[in-house]
């Protein structure tokens, strides 16, 4: 382990394996400030807590991006093209961000979640009768894509007819949220984001017209006393996010589960054995890979962090993924362990205002993807030699390019 001065945070070889990177902060520099550039990285367990448990000091309003600057003018063009972009569910701060998730909460309510187990288990038990005949499968595009994409997808009105294109659009919102692309790329991914736009704002009126037991219809028709329903722009800004919340996260949360029970096959027969520890599991799996690294906070004035003088309008970045490995919350922190008795500690779905409204699915989604893989193979392992588990390129998000598994069906 090297001194903290010496790692590049955004250097790709820190990006793919950041672990040891991330321990050097927690033991050299808990509230560490990146030089010259007024950013500073919070990676501790209680650092994270402290950030995101205080709005008032910390504010969401600096954006989910890396660079916090505002982008290139021809990606500002592009973006002219379509509906205003509007800070709403993950970059407001209360009290706005209270009346945004009000209104949305009831559409990822528990009685919704639990009506629509039957579906996703028909959705993933479809999926994996597909693949289950083929014996070796990439587990990323066969099973982990399709899965929370079609569940979301469904429940926008978006027809299956249209899955690839909303997989894109997925990929294209999620590509500038790193900081690593370029500025032709970010052209791309705003012209992308603009066709989105106007294709959800289609949906919308046709569910105005005709509303459906869904979550669009459910945004359409949200009301509070003595506030304003959402109008189109919101509800766009609202729909980009769970575009990538319902559907990105849980396919990086499934796929990377599965690499960590391929590499310990142990761990996988104690699921076998007793499937009832499926979502103490899923919770593990976020703990050690978590599917959103980091987030940014600002500074609302000068305070302090864990001690550490912090000024007024800097950057905050919150660690989630190097929080999830404190060894003073998590003993053993980097073990995989399915039967960890505070794996639920843990902070990969946030804290505080700004804890993840779609986490219930998240989690519905998830435990069933494996209870169905459980129940549907007799033998599921990693493909020997396939796999160099590498990582799609990016500082906030964590997600296999693609992981090769040997499945034989029950």
């Amino acid at each position: 382990m090297r001194p903290v001065a010496e790692y590049n945070f955004l250097d790709p070889v820190v990006v793919e394996t950041p672990f040891e990177f991330h321990r050097a902060l927690r033991e050299q520099a808990p509230v560490y400030e990146v030089p010259g550039i007024g950013l500073f990285l919070v990676s501790t367990y209680a650092g994270v807590l402290e950030v995101l448990c205080d709005p008032r000091r910390f504010s969401s309003s600096s954006g989910p991006a890396v660079g916090g600057m505002a982008p290139p003018p021809r990606v500002q063009a592009a973006m002219a093209k379509g509906y205003p972009q509007v800070d709403t569910l993950i970059t407001c701060d209360p009290p706005r961000h209270i009346r945004y998730r009000s209104l949305v909460s009831r559409a990822f309510s528990a009685r919704r979640v639990a009506g629509m187990e039957d579906y996703i288990r028909g959705v993933a038990r479809e999926l994996l009768r597909g693949f289950a005949r083929e014996g070796t499968i990439d587990l990323v595009p066969s099973f982990a894509v399709p899965l929370p994409l079609s569940v979301i997808a469904d429940q926008l009105g978006v027809p299956r007819s249209d899955m690839a294109l909303f997989k894109k659009w997925s990929d294209d919102a999620v590509a500038p949220l790193g900081g690593m692309i370029g500025e032709d790329r970010a052209v791309e991914c705003a012209d992308s984001i603009v066709e989105f736009q106007h294709y959800m704002a289609g949906k919308i009126e046709e569910r105005r017209r005709k509303p459906e037991d869904d979550i669009l219809s459910d945004l359409i028709s949200a009301r509070l006393d003595g506030e304003a329903p959402l109008d189109v722009p919101e509800m766009l800004s609202i729909l980009q996010q769970f575009l990538v919340a319902g559907n990105e996260t849980t396919t990086n949360l499934i796929a990377s589960a599965m690499m960590l029970l391929g590499q310990n096959p142990e761990q996988l027969a104690l699921l076998r054995a007793d499937p009832s520890l499926v979502p103490n599991m899923v919770e593990e799996a976020v703990r050690l890979e978590s599917p959103v690294q980091s987030l940014f906070r600002l500074a609302t004035e000068d305070t302090t962090v864990q001690g550490r003088r912090v000024p007024k309008g800097a950057r905050i970045v919150v660690m989630y993924a190097s929080a999830n490995r404190d060894a003073s919350v998590f003993p053993e922190p980097d073990r995989f362990d399915v039967r960890r008795e505070n794996a639920r500690q843990n902070l990969a779905f946030g804290r505080g205002e700004h804890f993840c409204i779609g986490v219930a699915l998240a989690r519905k989604e998830a435990a069933i993807a494996f209870e169905t893989l459980l129940d549907g193979t007799r033998d599921l392992r990693l493909s020997p030699g396939k796999n160099d588990f590498a990582h799609v390129p990016s500082f906030i998000l964590r997600g296999l390019k693609q992981l090769f598994v040997d499945a034989l069906p029950a």
